[in-house]
């Protein structure tokens, strides 16, 4: 049975989605810049990664990697929580 999550803001614009690592649901949040993480055992949790954070992917590293459209970056984060970004080179990438 399908869980249903609520965003407290309506307009947080979740968009991206993949099943982490550790077995959790991970998804953006665009407008937020946010991503969240819902765990297993229905807690949520979200972390702030920046401007206009979209697609989001399991690497083979075992971190979530994501775009970041707003801020012409790509962002990592671990399933701890712990987020780096890396600029591009290129404008507007």
């Amino acid at each position: 049975m399908p869980t249903l999550i609520t965003v407290s803001e309506p307009a947080a614009g979740p968009y991206g989605i993949t099943v982490g690592p550790d077995g959790a649901v991970w998804f953006t949040l665009v407008h937020a810049g946010e991503l969240g993480r819902l765990a297993p055992d229905g807690r949520v949790d979200r972390f702030p990664v920046g401007a206009g954070p979209s697609l989001i992917t399991t690497g083979q590293d075992g971190a979530l990697w994501f775009s970041l459209n707003q801020a012409n970056a790509i962002g990592r984060i671990t399933a701890s929580g712990e987020v780096t970004t890396f600029p591009l080179p290129t404008p507007d990438a």
